[in-house]
Order: structure tokens, then sequence, then C-alpha cells
């Protein structure tokens, strides 16, 4: 009788087991004592397959590598932006050429003695029209025409480069001038013509001697004596010196 009583009891188990029933404990009921028995699910449990197929199905989505951009992420798990891509090189896709910006060079040629005033009109150059910002000038008897530095003189239905007569005074001095010292004497200069200050204006005043300067004007004439090279301006001769590793002019003679 008991013989039989256990295997019903087997049966009923196997009968358990193969409904779908895991990881549960079972009592069984053997010799009148309650012994536990625990049932461990086995592979082939419903349950067990039902997460296999699970983890199967699931699809990872892709990761985006952040490298570069330092993208930051919203609520939605997504990039602001997209990843920065990387072009290959390959015969059908060559690198890509670096881009240049073209900007506005200016080289200065300072071996010209008028590398600064080389844009100036030079000197007795004949013009049709003084600029419209000239202003009108009286002196020794001649109107000129001034304009930042540029002296014009009347020359029959024209108007000449004239040099900076000594006397002539102005308001106001020439964009650009420099500031020359002289034997403790202060000096503004400007394309060939040097100015001191006479109450609220400026005159023209001749050349000191010794004076440097780094630029003279267009129109200079050459003198060769003794193998050594001297320009003439204006009636002023300058010679080429050597200033802080730069070659700069200075005034020997006037007149």
């Amino acid at each position: 009788m008991k013989n039989s009583t256990f295997i019903n009891q087997t049966i009923r188990i196997a009968e358990i087991i193969k409904s779908g029933f895991s990881a549960s404990l079972f009592t069984l009921v053997l010799g009148g004592f309650l012994s536990p028995v625990p049932v461990i699910a086995q592979h082939g449990d419903r349950e067990f397959r039902n997460r296999e197929n699970d983890q199967r199905d699931r699809v990872e989505q892709p990761r985006h590598e952040n490298r570069d951009n330092h993208n930051n992420y919203d609520n939605k798990q997504r990039y602001n932006q997209p990843p920065r891509t990387e072009m290959r090189r390959y015969p059908g896709n060559p690198a890509p050429r670096p881009r240049y910006v073209e900007r506005n060079t200016v080289i200065i040629d300072r071996s010209r003695p008028s590398w600064q005033y080389a844009s100036l009109p030079r000197r007795n150059t004949v013009i049709q029209a003084v600029p419209s910002t000239s202003v009108s000038i009286a002196f020794g008897g001649i109107n000129f025409r001034y304009n930042n530095g540029i002296y014009y003189k009347p020359y029959r239905n024209t108007y000449i480069v004239a040099p900076p007569p000594f006397g002539i005074r102005v308001r106001y001095l020439p964009v650009g001038f420099r500031v020359v010292n002289v034997y403790n004497r202060t000096y503004n200069y400007y394309n060939g013509a040097y100015y001191e200050p006479v109450g609220n204006e400026y005159v023209v005043v001749p050349p000191p001697v010794g004076a440097l300067v780094e630029s003279i004007p267009d129109g200079y004439e050459t003198l060769q004596i003794n193998g050594e090279t001297y320009y003439i301006v204006d009636g002023v001769q300058y010679r080429a010196v050597i200033n802080n590793g730069e070659i700069w002019y200075e005034v020997i003679k006037v007149g």
C-alpha cells in the first residue's frame, strides 16, 4: 500500500513539473511525515525559455561615440547634434585639401629711400585738380593748396606738387608724422617737411643737420661721391646710415 502511494506521488510531481511550475517547493507526504522537496527549474522549463527568448529578441541600440563634439544628451537619450564623421582616405575619396583664407598682405620694400611715402605724389608732379579736402593757404604772394602734408602750387591752369616752403603755417600736423629730436630740440617730420609748434599752429622750418628720418620724399636725386651715395630732395642732402640695425637717412647739408 505504501509503495502504491509513493508511486502515485511521484507521478503527481512529474505532472506538476511538466505543466510548467518551476522553482516551487512541493510537500510530499511519505510515511506520515511532511518532507519538503525543492524542485529546481530545468533547462526545458517554460519560464526559463521565456526569459531566454526575451534576451534573444532584445536588440541592443547602437552606441554613438562622442569623442570631440562634447554634446549633451537630452531627456530622450538622443544627441542634440549628430556625431562627427571622419573622412577616410581611399582612391575614390582622396584626403580633403586644407582651406586657406586669403588676407591682404602689405609687403614693405625698405630698400627704397622713399618707401614710407611711395604712395604720395612725388615732387614736381603736375596734376589737373587738387583733392576736395585741400585748404587754401596764402604765403609769399602765392595761393597754395594744402592737403595732409602735401603742398600744391598753381601752375598755369593746373597745379604742381611743391616742396613745403619755409615759414608757411598750418593748423594741423599731417596724419602719420614722426617726432625727431636733434640737439634737445623736437621737430615733427612728415614727407620731407619739418614742423615746429608756434602758438596754435605749426610752422615749416629748415631741416636740422644731423636729423635722422626713416624715409625721404619720392622724387629724390642720387649723387655719387667717393663711392658713397647721397640723396638730394628739396635742396636737402641725405646719406644712408645704420640706426638700430635699420637703414635711416641723415641730414648732412641744407641748401
